[in-house]
């Protein structure tokens, strides 16, 4: 039976290092200005006085001292995030067998590393736009979405923003999902169109019933033995199992092993037709497979 996992609530405030340079530049010169306290989602208003800054907006008001903040920006780094949760400031990152860690991209939607690899496109290209081109190669208009590997959960949102009547998605790693509690940019993910379900989506799929989705974004993990099973041939009869007739998937594969004149969605798409999939093409900007289930 499936089970719903409940995002944490996001409390206090998150910023990039960028962000916490012009909060201390503006105070340093006395002066007044606006910064975002969210990613670069909103703007507040900042203000200085009697040694402090003063950041606030129609909900709230933060003071700090600068000399805090001056000491905060000399213990963290220009990739990191950082979280005020309403009594200190933390960097957004999970130690322990694994290191998993928000990593700023110029003041927007960050991405999350694991032991130092990249979980989006990074490379003259946002997070964010990553995931949006996703949806839109697959089309999402009303109906149900699958989102497989969750993350951070912007394909999820974007779906939900694209007209996406529901969707179900899938994460494997609760530390992911406890980063995403922490990234203003993942807080639609509290939506209650968006059911989120902690597992591993080898086994979860198989709870779903035949025909229950409109659409499906698989965006698995590059390809490794661990993650081998979610590039199978018994993954993909799932998916399509699940898919209602004329259902469209989108299955991001990247591209490695291109200089090496590998075609890694070239054979992703022939296990997708060995399973009974019609794949439409590869789109080169998004790097993924597009199929669909044929009606009966």
């Amino acid at each position: 039976m499936v089970e719903f996992y409940e995002l944490g609530v996001r409390v206090g405030f998150t910023i990039s290092y960028s962000e916490l340079e012009s909060i201390i530049s503006l105070c340093s010169s006395g002066s007044s200005g606006i910064t975002s306290l969210d990613l670069g989602l909103s703007s507040v208003f900042i203000e200085f006085s009697n040694g402090s800054c003063r950041v606030s907006s129609s909900l709230y008001s933060y003071v700090f001292s600068l000399s805090d903040l001056k000491s905060l920006i000399e213990s963290v780094t220009p990739r990191d995030v950082i979280v005020y949760d309403d009594y200190r400031f933390i960097v957004a990152e999970i130690r322990g067998s694994r290191f998993y860690k928000l990593v700023s991209i110029n003041s927007g939607a960050p991405t999350v590393e694991i032991n130092g690899i990249h979980m989006h496109r990074v490379k003259d290209i946002s997070p964010w736009i990553d995931a949006k081109l996703k949806v839109r190669a697959l089309g999402v208009s009303g109906g149900r979405v699958l989102d497989i590997c969750t993350g951070l959960g912007y394909t999820a949102i974007n779906s939900l923003v694209s007209g996406a009547r529901e969707v179900y998605t899938i994460e494997v790693d609760e530390n992911i999902l406890t980063l995403a509690s922490m990234n203003p940019w993942s807080d639609k993910l509290r939506s209650s169109e968006i059911k989120i379900i902690l597992g591993d989506a080898v086994d979860v799929i198989r709870e779903f019933r035949d025909n229950s989705f409109n659409y499906i974004i698989h965006d698995p993990p590059r390809f490794t033995k661990e993650t081998g099973e979610l590039y199978s041939t018994r993954f993909y009869s799932e998916l399509y199992r699940v898919l209602k007739p004329g259902g469209r998937l989108y299955h991001y594969t990247g591209e490695p092993g291109r200089v090496r004149g590998l075609n890694f969605p070239s054979k992703t798409a022939s296990k997708l037709r060995d399973v009974g999939f019609i794949v439409k093409r590869y789109d080169p900007r998004s790097q993924g497979v597009l199929a669909y289930k044929p009606r009966i």
